[in-house]
């Protein structure tokens, strides 16, 4: 067996795998309908969240951005419903972490919108899946299914390994 040189700690970390954190939070109501905000630079739907900041776990990442897209508050104890391993578009690995949101009533939430937002809906995942990309679709639907009381899948591109091997 071949011993491994010891690195500098710098030149260790350089070697290390850079990888993109990603959070959100799954508003619903009772009637597990699902809120998504509708983007003021283009025509696409999105769960409240986003890219994770230096010095900010995941968790926190889903409270402050709910919060600066919503107006909203995250339950105390975080609840996963998804975890999703991709590629960035930009071919950089990345981890999408979806946590349980606030369970709000639909009719009379007061939401406040960032100016990233320019509209928010509530729907169940079947009527959200022909509105949004598919991938996001099957996110949507998969974590219903952990409302419901399923298990918290780790999934890979959106899908479940089972499904895509």
């Amino acid at each position: 067996m071949t011993k491994h040189p010891q690195l500098p700690r710098a030149e260790w970390l350089a070697r290390r795998a850079r990888i993109l954190g990603c959070a959100a939070s799954l508003v619903h109501d009772s009637e597990l309908r699902i809120m998504l905000l509708h983007t003021s630079w283009t025509d696409e739907w999105q769960l409240p969240g986003g890219g994770h900041d230096d010095g900010e776990d995941l968790w926190e990442t889903a409270v402050r951005e709910t919060y600066e897209e919503t107006g909203l508050a995250m339950p105390d104890q975080p609840e996963l419903l998804a975890v999703d391993w991709g590629l960035h578009p930009e071919g950089i690995p990345e981890v999408f972490i979806l946590f349980k949101g606030p369970l709000v009533d639909a009719s009379s939430v007061e939401v406040q919108l960032s100016d990233e937002h320019d509209a928010w809906r509530m729907l169940t995942a079947e009527e959200w899946a022909p509105l949004v990309h598919p991938e996001q679709a099957r996110v949507l639907a998969i974590a219903t299914g952990v409302l419901r009381g399923g298990p918290c899948p780790y999934l890979r591109e959106a899908g479940h390994l089972a499904d895509i091997r």
